[in-house]
């Protein structure tokens, strides 16, 4: 079955959601991260994903809330934003994060990358932020200089990594839909889980993703959608439980 992940953006201290990853393009929730983790939690999200969006863009941090989110609740809790070195991802671990999202770390200090894969594997998810198909980093801002978003997957794969968040920075936040030629893509490239990001807006996006993504296991981010009240995340389990009665959730052996 596919794995729901509901996100939390933080920047300056407050909730947020960017439209095609732009600070100055920001919508500003006035909601407790640390309740919205916990309704989450209880209505059977399979996990939170928290970015610090601060500490992506190198101008801050949001480790207090961060950290109080971790505290807070029992579901896996992934972690992203401004983890550059081993140092960073062992305190985020240790804090309790399941698992850290990677982007910059692999592309622009690759030994430090190999360091961390090679102590952490099963505990990195690596951030292929894509515009035009190419993947990006610090805070979406900069092309990685790798090529296409299918090359580092396939790349990747051969490192050993174990999970990649395939975003289109083009749909992100604007909820008009995930990419669905980008995943196939990847997945053509990476057997192992894939979560989409980007664009999703309910359950009907579930269907298409699995598909898209079929042959390895999946999930998906919604972050706009479940905060402005497009869809929730009871709606999005029962959904899902409707695929999986259909035989469609093939998604997640």
């Amino acid at each position: 079955m596919i794995a729901l992940w509901p996100a939390i953006d933080l920047l300056e201290g407050h909730v947020v959601r960017l439209l095609h990853g732009d600070p100055a393009h920001r919508t500003v929730y006035d909601e407790d991260p640390v309740a919205v983790a916990r309704r989450w939690a209880g209505e059977g999200a399979d996990g939170i994903h928290v970015v610090d969006l601060d500490a992506a863009l190198g101008r801050g941090s949001n480790r207090p809330a961060v950290e109080a989110i971790l505290s807070a609740v029992k579901v896996p809790v992934q972690v992203g934003g401004g983890l550059r070195g081993l140092a960073a991802v062992e305190s985020m671990l240790a804090a309790g994060a399941a698992r850290v999202v990677l982007g910059s770390l692999p592309f622009r200090h690759p030994e430090a990358f190999v360091s961390v894969q090679e102590t952490h594997g099963s505990r990195v998810v690596v951030a292929l932020d894509c515009k035009a198909g190419r993947p990006t980093v610090k805070g979406w801002t900069e092309d990685s200089g790798a090529g296409k978003a299918s090359d580092v997957a396939r790349l990747l794969a051969q490192l050993g990594v174990r999970a990649l968040l395939v975003t289109d920075v083009a749909h992100d936040g604007a909820m008009d839909g995930p990419n669905l030629e980008l995943l196939r893509e990847v997945r053509g490239c990476f057997p192992g889980e894939v979560l989409a990001s980007g664009g999703m807006r309910g359950p009907g996006d579930l269907a298409p993703v699995v598909e898209a993504l079929a042959g390895g296991p999946c999930g998906a981010i919604f972050g706009r959608a479940v905060h402005e009240g497009a869809t929730d995340v009871p709606s999005l389990v029962a959904a899902r439980s409707a695929l999986a009665a259909r035989g469609d959730g093939k998604g997640r052996p």
